[in-house]
């Protein structure tokens, strides 16, 4: 059987060889690519050795049962997804591997594992000290498990369990946060499920294995999912749908609470067959009332003093004059492409009908090897046009394997270096190694601050949104996903008024607080965020002589030394009291925790109908300051912009902000055992115990500053 994606890889090393044959080669293999398919990468399995051909291979133990319930809350959402495997062997398995994909950006929660009547919870540790836990339980026998991310890949989970009884029901639940996209269609939120990890090109992570034997990973019964939606008072449901599977809706009451009171913030969403196969991502729009307004709801937290979350929603609607930038298609033609090609070409002939007059563009087809339409951008005219519709009407799965990175390279090495540079990716994203893609875009983009954007359009049912939020983020653009039969029209559209919106990457937030009866009413007190993140290390840079000790030298070649990763900070009594990994950071200067921690750092750029999602938590004396209002600041180059939202109340889960986005917390594997051990996240266990030596302190008001932010008197500033 020739694997979908990793059988490519030879084809691009015959170099001398005449074209016609390595084209003949790479449509012969796009050919083979139709008649085979892998079996799902996802699902409990654990490695059969000694087989007859001499290879390992995975075997997948039988899923009985899937499920996931999902609580919608505005713009976030917290899904359980629920799967039950069953070990008929007569064997304890050494070694299980648990895989599963997870939308990009979602944040893992919670975590636990029933195996007959025992029940394992979850607890975060560092990502070494948890590997090493690990393996230590595993030679005592303990049936121990490991919960982690794949390096190579954001949406991809294993779990590896350990000492696996035999003729067991192995019950894994997964609890996770995620923040919703928004769909430009009809400017819905898009919730997506991915069922399926979609083989990809390139080396196979150490984690999985590229031929399964077994199909049993499928679920005999189906894949059930249960959708509770709740809006805020203000935004009412105006409609439900999917695009995918063909749903039933029960308007005005959750299920998990059917007898109360209708309302039109609440719905239920189930399948209408009960049931479905994994075979393709369920997804599912929400149109709401007031889905366009910014918004800024702020949480305090239940349990932590001196904690509180904003989550601010930015829905801009602007209209500036737009640019007259290059823009160059990247057109992914690789055998995976087969029955997505359709798509591409409905989707190119809506993006070359839009384009204005006299702006340059150019097409790129890539796969294996790549290949542009001409040698340089031309300008949009009735000729070009007629040539470029010419060639996307020819395109075909014919290019082998997906090697995206080259293409980039090559389309932003032969750019006009006096204009700036938008491109437009359409791939169905199914590569393993993504980090050297996003390297080389944050290297150009952010480092070298180069006038490139990058847009993605992820097209297919089991798309890698890891790769194309991935490519959008790093390329400050924005990634849609279209799904087999889905109307794109308008997507297209916005995409490409993002591309002409001219670029602004100095936006910066403002928080304005309630006024301070002590101050009086002619001043406010205003944080910028951009200064909270500023950190101070008062290091000793003067030299000191080393004091003369009478202790017995240390050798310099020691044959018992451990000279692998530390576990802990310095010396043996270090090493067995560090319980949660931290002690291997104990050298590191101590410094202030900001007042306020952003997430993402750099608030992204904005697109108008575009929403953007930014978090701030809020600790210390800005935690008991009670915020009124965030501003939004940005220049461009006709002129500075302003977008001020006010500050609400949230009523809702008030963990919901602290946790939904990612990156504000440590990414750390989750170790678990036979009782609960709970640690949070570094980032945050520092944060509970510094914040709390900040609250003895009281705010120095000096002539222009209070409490660290800036008092500024009371003016209207001009709106754009």
């Amino acid at each position: 059987m020739v694997d979908k994606k990793v059988g490519f890889s030879l084809f691009s090393s015959l170099v001398p060889i005449d074209y016609s044959i390595h084209h003949l080669l790479e449509s012969l293999s796009s050919q083979i690519l139709k008649l085979t398919m892998h079996s799902p990468l996802c699902g409990l399995s654990f490695v059969s050795k000694g087989n007859l051909d001499g290879y390992s291979k995975a075997v997948y133990l039988p899923l009985i049962d899937i499920k996931a319930h999902s609580t919608v809350l505005s713009t976030t959402t917290r899904t359980l997804l629920s799967q039950t495997f069953v070990n008929s062997s007569g064997d304890v398995i050494p070694q299980a591997r648990y895989t599963f994909p997870l939308h990009d950006g979602a944040c893992v929660v919670g975590f636990t594992c029933r195996i007959g009547n025992r029940v394992i919870q979850g607890s975060v540790k560092e990502r070494e000290k948890a590997r090493a836990d690990f393996h230590e339980a595993v030679k005592r026998g303990q049936t121990v498990g490991l919960l982690e991310r794949l390096p190579s890949t954001a949406d991809v989970f294993t779990t590896t369990v350990g000492n696996l009884p035999p003729r067991v029901n192995v019950a894994i639940g997964i609890t996770y946060l995620q923040e919703l996209k928004h769909d430009m269609e009809a400017g819905e939120t898009r919730l997506t499920f991915p069922t399926a990890i979609a083989p990809r090109y390139g080396k196979y992570p150490f984690e999985l294995l590229s031929s399964p034997e077994s199909t049993d990973a499928q679920a005999s019964g189906g894949f059930e999912i249960i959708v509770d939606i709740q809006m805020a008072g203000d935004s009412f449901i105006r409609g439900i749908s999917s695009p995918s599977h063909p749903i039933a809706v029960s308007m005005g009451t959750l299920s998990s609470s059917p007898n109360e009171d209708p309302s039109l913030h609440k719905a239920a969403v189930t399948l209408s067959l009960g049931k479905t196969e994994l075979e393709s991502d369920f997804v599912l729009q929400v149109r709401t009332e007031q889905a366009g307004k910014p918004r800024a709801l702020l949480e305090r937290h239940p349990t932590i003093a001196d904690s509180q979350a904003l989550m601010i929603t930015m829905v801009p609607n602007f209209t500036l004059p737009s640019s007259r930038p290059e823009i160059v298609f990247l057109i992914d033609r690789s055998g995976s492409m087969h029955d997505k090609i359709a798509t591409v070409i409905s989707a190119m002939q809506v993006f070359l009908k839009s384009l204005p007059v006299g702006l340059k563009f150019n097409i790129c087809s890539f796969g294996t090897r790549h290949s542009f339409l001409w040698p340089r951008s031309k300008s949009y005219s009735q000729t070009t046009l007629k040539e470029a519709t010419a060639y996307v009407q020819q395109f075909s799965a014919d290019h082998g394997g997906t090697n995206i990175l080259d293409p980039v390279q090559a389309t932003v090495e032969n750019r006009y270096a006096d204009m700036e540079l938008e491109v437009m990716l359409l791939t169905d994203g199914e590569i393993w190694d993504q980090s050297q893609l996003f390297a080389y875009l944050n290297k150009r983009v952010v480092d070298d601050k180069a006038p490139i954007r990058v847009f993605t359009l992820g097209i297919g049912d089991t798309v890698s949104h890891s790769l194309i939020e991935g490519v959008a983020r790093a390329g400050n653009g924005f990634s849609q996903a279209v799904i087999t039969g889905e109307r794109l029209d308008n997507k297209i559209v916005r995409m490409l008024k993002g591309a002409l919106t001219p670029h602004v990457t100095d936006y910066g937030l403002e928080v304005r607080y309630e006024q301070d009866s002590c101050l009086g009413e002619e001043y406010e007190i205003i944080d910028k965020v951009s200064d909270s993140l500023s950190v101070s290390l008062r290091l000793d840079s003067t030299p000191t002589a080393p004091e003369q000790s009478d202790q017995e030298p240390i050798s310099l070649y020691d044959p018992s030394a451990d000279v692998g990763m530390p576990e802990a900070g310095v010396g043996p009594e270090a090493k067995r009291d560090d319980n949660d990994g931290q002690a291997r950071f104990a050298h590191l200067p101590q410094i202030t925790v900001p007042k306020i921690i952003q997430s993402p750092a750099v608030v992204p750029s904005l697109f108008s109908f575009i929403r953007q999602t930014v978090y701030l938590l809020m600790c210390g004396e800005s935690a008991r300051k009670h915020p009124k209002a965030v501003v939004l600041r940005g220049t461009s180059s006709h002129g500075p912009l302003e977008l001020e939202i006010p500050v609400q109340v949230s009523a809702l889960d008030a963990r919901q902000a602290h946790v939904s986005h990612n990156s504000a917390l440590t990414e750390s594997p989750i170790p678990f055992h036979g009782r609960t051990m709970l640690t949070v996240p570094r980032s945050w266990n520092t944060l509970r115990k510094q914040s709390t030596n900040l609250r003895q302190r009281k705010p120095s008001l000096s002539s222009r500053k209070v409490a660290a932010g800036y008092l500024t008197p009371r003016t209207n500033p001009k709106r754009c």
